[in-house]
């Protein structure tokens, strides 16, 4: 069995900046501050690290437990709102043909590791019709250290495939120098794609095993596994 665990924005989609607006619109409601998430640049952060920053950056101090709640709640309704009417949502080049590909491979378990919250999660992917892929995951919700949510997911889908924790066929798939090094921290093989905002050069220089420009080749992808 291969498990194989996909981060989310830059890796499968992008959402057209609509989490930006949906946390601008619950902080501007419930702070009555706007544009907070200005200046934030949230590649490698989980959603409860970009609220605190908000926070920090607008209030002069991090949320309380209750506001980080309440602000959970609010952005998650908002973000329902804002999907559908994103002109910038896409799915990344070859994401939805892999998918359908490794999910009738009978020896594949598809999951995720991804700092987005699980609901916010799954509403993203299914906008973009991917959410019944999924079988396990390890969320922001999980867990605001990306390292820790990534050791969930890991130990989730190693788990539900019936591997041990010594056995090396769970791969992780990211976009960042973020993903790669929390894979690593978790005991998955990293496959890096650059189809986010990092370059094949800067991704290699952070030694995943594999680097490839996008996920459009699905025989090489399928390599990858069997390796």
């Amino acid at each position: 069995m291969r498990v194989v665990a996909f981060d989310i924005d830059g890796t499968l989609l992008l959402s057209g900046g609509a989490g930006a607006r949906a946390l601008d619109r619950a902080f501007l409601e419930l702070h009555g501050v706007p544009d907070a998430f200005r200046g934030i640049h949230p590649h490698g952060m989980t959603d409860g690290d970009i609220i605190q920053e908000m926070g920090r950056r607008t209030l002069g101090r991090g949320m309380t437990d209750d506001e980080a709640a309440l602000l959970r709640e609010r952005y998650a309704r908002l973000l329902q709102d804002e999907l559908p009417r994103s002109e910038g949502f896409h799915l990344m080049p070859g994401v939805e043909a892999l998918l359908r590909r490794l999910s009738r491979e009978g020896d594949v378990l598809l999951g995720l590791v991804t700092g987005n919250y699980e609901e916010t999660a799954l509403m993203k992917l299914a906008h973009g019709g991917l959410d019944a892929y999924f079988r396990f995951g390890g969320y922001g919700s999980d867990s605001d250290e990306r390292v820790e949510l990534t050791r969930v997911g890991v130990e989730r889908g190693r788990k539900m495939a019936g591997l041990a924790e010594s056995d090396g066929a769970v791969f992780l798939v990211g976009d960042t120098v973020h993903d790669i090094r929390c894979g690593k921290e978790a005991g998955a093989r990293v496959i890096a794609v650059a189809t986010g905002s990092t370059s094949e050069e800067a991704l290699r220089d952070h030694g995943p095993e594999w680097v490839l420009p996008d996920l459009t080749d699905i025989d090489g992808f399928l390599r990858i596994l069997r390796s």
